[in-house]
Order: C-alpha cells, then structure tokens, then sequence
C-alpha cells in the first residue's frame, strides 16, 4: 500500500517537470522588438517580447506569445479582433516586429490608420 503512495506523488510532479524543459537550453528561444511610430494623436512606443518562455518589457507577453504562437510567427496571420470599436481618426502609425522568433528572423512592418486599427488588426499583440 506503501509503494501506491509513493507512485501518487510521484506521477503529480511528472508534467510539471515537462512543461519545464522548454527551456533557453530546450530550443531557440524568440526575441523580438515591436515597436509603434507616433501618430499625431497617440506616443510612440517600444517594447520587447521574450517567448519560449514569456517576457520581456511587453504588458502581456504571455498572452502576445500565445497569439504569436497560434500564427506560427507569422504577423500577417494573426487573427484581426473587432472587440475595440475604433473611431474613424486618421492618425497613421507603423507598427514593426524585428528579431527572430524560433530562430528564424523577423522584419516586419505595416502602417495603419490610427493606433486602434493597428491593436486591433495585429489581436492585440500592438496593444501597449
């Protein structure tokens, strides 16, 4: 009855132990700068974004990670959200990732009507 026990609390330990090898070490990490020109109306901004695993100066770095992760890198294919109602401001700014991302490298840039089309459009990985 001992030896049950005993393999109990070993098997609880197992997936976090697992979930910790994606370490630095584990695999190429990916290290990003994105950054927001100012528009007339709204700051510019620069921010760093860490992932595998989350950080960096990014507010949300877990959650941008995870919406980076789910276009497989790709900016261009982050899914659009509609959850802000922007207004029809004509304040352009640019918005651009440089970096690499699972070791591969990362130039991209896109310029958008005011700064809510850029969070909106990029599923708040702009949003800073």
């Amino acid at each position: 009855m001992a030896a049950v026990g005993a393999a109990a609390l070993v098997l609880p330990a197992a997936p976090a132990i697992a979930a910790d090898t994606e370490d630095p070490a584990a695999g190429p990490q990916s290290r990003l700068v994105l950054t927001m020109t100012p528009g007339l109306h709204s700051p510019g901004s620069e921010y760093t974004l860490e992932c595998r695993p989350p950080g960096g100066t990014h507010p949300d770095a877990v959650g941008a990670c995870a919406k980076l992760s789910a276009a497989g890198g790709d900016f261009d294919k982050l899914v659009p959200t509609g959850a802000m109602g922007c207004q029809g401001l004509h304040d352009p700014v640019t918005v651009s990732a440089r970096g690499t991302w699972l070791g591969g490298e990362v130039a991209w840039s896109e310029t958008f009507g005011n700064s809510c089309e850029a969070i909106t459009a990029t599923n708040f990985v702009f949003r800073f």
